[in-house]
């Protein structure tokens, strides 16, 4: 049983990267609030699977944000907004990592590292803050990163994009707030998903440098940070804009 619960009832969000990981997450449990969810990812199969828990709250619909423009997002957005009214706010999760050790990195890459994380969440919210698809005082949450923060060595690409993120999220939040929307980032640590336990094998720096160690509270699970979200995407932040929110397990503190 959670200590607080959240109610979303006839409110609208959008969720990219709504597929696996935090952003699954983050999507079953606005349904769980009550919200109608449209979940946008690659995978049209995991998207599926998610739908399936709640098959009147959460619509789906698959988009590459490396490729979409921005009619792709008048499109995705437009249905959804003419089905259930304009929206409320949304969240982007999508990201990828990768090692870009300065003397030996992959220039393809990179560019897909940064196009990932930053240029897609820019052309998102560039979308979902147009009038004809925002409700007022819409909340947006975009994710960031402890890198961001850290600096992870041997991933010059992954801190950049997260660190852009960040300084996006505060100019941004100078321009929206005529109509009250509000934006915030979230800087997640080591969470434990597919995606990073996937890096866990492959990078060395990972297996070698006692990374965990940093986590005074522990790795964390796609719940310890979804719970943030929603906390941001409601009523009771509606006084925060052009923040970062560190939920990391106490990891930037370091160890005595």
């Amino acid at each position: 049983m959670k200590d607080v619960k959240f109610q979303f009832e006839n409110k609208n969000f959008v969720v990219v990267g709504a597929s696996s990981g935090m952003g699954r997450h983050i999507t079953l449990d606005l349904a769980r609030a009550g919200a109608h969810v449209l979940a946008v990812a690659r995978n049209e199969e995991r998207l599926q699977e998610v739908q399936k828990s709640f098959p009147d709250l959460i619509e789906v619909q698959t988009l590459d944000v490396l490729e979409a423009g921005p009619e792709d997002w008048d499109r995705v957005l437009g249905e959804f907004v003419e089905k259930h009214g304009k929206v409320n706010g949304g969240v982007y999760t999508a990201g990828i990592t990768g090692m870009t050790a300065l003397r030996m990195y992959d220039d393809d890459l990179a560019h897909r590292i940064l196009d990932t994380s930053f240029w897609g969440m820019v052309r998102f919210i560039q979308g979902m803050a147009k009038k004809k698809y925002a409700a007022k005082g819409s909340s947006y949450v975009v994710f960031a990163s402890t890198a961001a923060h850290y600096g992870n060595r041997g991933q010059f690409a992954y801190t950049a994009a997260k660190g852009a993120v960040l300084s996006f999220v505060r100019a941004t939040a100078k321009e929206i707030c005529r109509s009250q929307h509000r934006i915030n980032s979230i800087s997640p640590g080591w969470v434990e998903t597919n995606m990073t336990q996937e890096a866990a094998k492959v990078d060395s720096i990972i297996q070698t440098e006692h990374v965990f160690q940093r986590y005074i509270l522990g790795t964390g699970q796609p719940e310890d940070v979804s719970g943030a979200v929603l906390f941001l995407l409601s009523d009771a932040a509606r006084w925060i804009t052009g923040t970062d929110l560190l939920v990391d397990g106490g990891s930037l503190l370091g160890t005595d």
